[in-house]
């Protein structure tokens, strides 16, 4: 049960991103009804994926080594945006014994690390969306962010996870292009294959 890591990550996140993680757990288990994802994966998911996001540097270069985590690209190098979720996924493995190939994989790739089979599935979608979408965000002084989280919240929840995907990958480039972020190369590659998979009606999250 979800739950039943609550009390591990109270001791390992600050109180701000507890409440991150509680309020994402929150709106996967929403999404979950919308896709026909199995609701309780996806709240774990969710629940779990911030879970090496407070580590001390030196915790983090352990994991990335004792898991043999390999950076693929420069923009990797930031942990805070990108390597967090591959050393989470080996964390989460690690210290709880999750060993559910789809929730380590939501939580490895939610940061657009990785290049896997189940990259764009709806349930790595969903922890994306949720990520952005969790009620204790204050997006006010991110003017991309704030202007285009309700058409985001629209489109999710009503099933348009293509057209939710593609506004996903353009509102965090544009933000991360303004203010100097690194961008994944995986984020512009996936706005660019399903905008194009959107024009043929052949896009990889409509078709599952």
């Amino acid at each position: 049960m979800p739950d039943d890591y609550l009390s591990f990550l109270e001791r390992i996140l600050t109180p701000g991103r507890l409440r991150h993680s509680l309020g994402v757990q929150q709106v996967i288990g929403e999404l979950a009804e919308v896709y026909s994802l199995d609701r309780q994966l996806a709240q774990t998911a969710g629940l779990l994926h911030d879970a090496a996001k407070d580590l001390s540097p030196a915790q983090q270069e352990q994991i990335i080594q004792q898991a043999g985590i390999q950076i693929t690209c420069p923009e990797e190098q930031d942990y805070n945006l990108y390597l967090h979720g591959p050393v989470g996924a080996a964390f989460v493995r690690q210290e709880l014994g999750v060993d559910d190939p789809l929730i380590l994989g939501a939580i490895h790739m939610h940061t657009f690390c990785g290049n896997g089979a189940n990259f764009h599935s709806p349930l790595v979608w969903c922890l994306r969306f949720s990520d952005l979408l969790e009620p204790n965000r204050d997006w006010s002084e991110v003017r991309w962010m704030r202007e285009n989280m309700p058409r985001l919240r629209a489109l999710a929840y009503a099933g348009r996870m293509t057209e939710a995907a593609i506004l996903h990958t353009s509102t965090l480039i544009e933000w991360f292009d303004t203010a100097g972020y690194p961008v994944h190369p995986n984020m512009r590659k996936a706005r660019q294959d399903l905008s194009q998979a959107l024009l043929t009606n052949r896009s990889p999250l409509d078709a599952r």
